[in-house]
């Protein structure tokens, strides 16, 4: 009985000190997790709190219109991250504009740029937060209207391509790194043509080069020659491609 008795004290003490490590380990996770998503602003869009990161170079002159550029992240990623991998400030400090880096929500967090119905932030909160977030540099700073673009990374990419469909009247240019459009193309409702920049690699294992489900999430990828192509007969642009030498 006795050594009954101390295997279940010892057997307490071991649970209770995973318990603890587990415990220490999250707040670890959650306190780094802040400490790398640093933003310096936030807006009610939607009935939520969006948050965003943005970066103003010193060149900034208020009495001067600049550009503004929105660069998204991905999956799983934040603003901060973005920012890193994107190197957009070195190219606001180069050529003088501003760029913002506008929060996903959830955890991980992300872009619902999908529509998928099981989201708790539908594409038109999303669009939504991303034209209040215009309006609020755009009181903050002197933006030129006429060059707002948007670009972004593998989820934050649909992200880019969803306000080229759905805010084309506010968004100059898009940008799109290893991301497509899932909506039916008739969703893609514009107002005018917006030029399209997209890079995709064929060996790419999470978007498919030549389409296909995307990490067995019950959601497929178009094949990605056939979706710019669609972008050309929607843009109205020439179908014969040109290919550029190496340089």
């Amino acid at each position: 009985m006795r050594v009954w008795f101390t295997l279940r004290r010892v057997l307490i003490g071991v649970i209770v000190v995973v318990v603890a490590l587990l415990a220490l380990g999250m707040a670890v996770v959650a306190g780094t997790y802040l400490v790398l998503n640093d933003t310096n602003g936030e807006i009610t869009s939607s009935g939520m709190v969006r948050k965003y990161l943005s970066y103003v170079p010193e060149s900034y002159d208020p009495n001067k219109p600049v550009p503004l550029v929105i660069s998204i992240h991905g999956f799983a990623e934040w603003p901060a991250h973005q920012m890193e991998v994107s190197h957009w400030n070195d190219l606001a400090d180069e050529y003088g504009f501003i760029v913002v880096y506008p929060s996903g929500t959830q955890i991980p967090l992300r872009w619902n740029a999908y529509n998928l119905q099981d989201s708790r932030v539908d594409t038109r909160a999303e669009v939504q937060f991303i034209a209040d977030l215009i309006d609020k540099i755009s009181d903050d700073y002197n933006i030129d209207s006429t060059r707002v673009y948007a670009n972004g990374l593998s989820n934050g990419a649909g992200m880019a391509v969803l306000l080229g469909c759905q805010l084309s009247e506010r968004i100059a240019a898009i940008g799109s790194v290893s991301g497509a459009y899932l909506l039916p193309w008739d969703q893609c409702v514009q107002s005018r043509p917006v030029p399209v920049i997209a890079f995709h690699g064929t060996e790419d294992p999470i978007v498919p080069y030549h389409g296909g489900e995307i990490m067995n999430s019950g959601y497929f990828y178009p094949d990605i020659l056939v979706w710019i192509k669609n972008w050309v007969e929607l843009n109205g642009c020439d179908p014969a491609p040109l290919e550029l030498p190496p340089q």
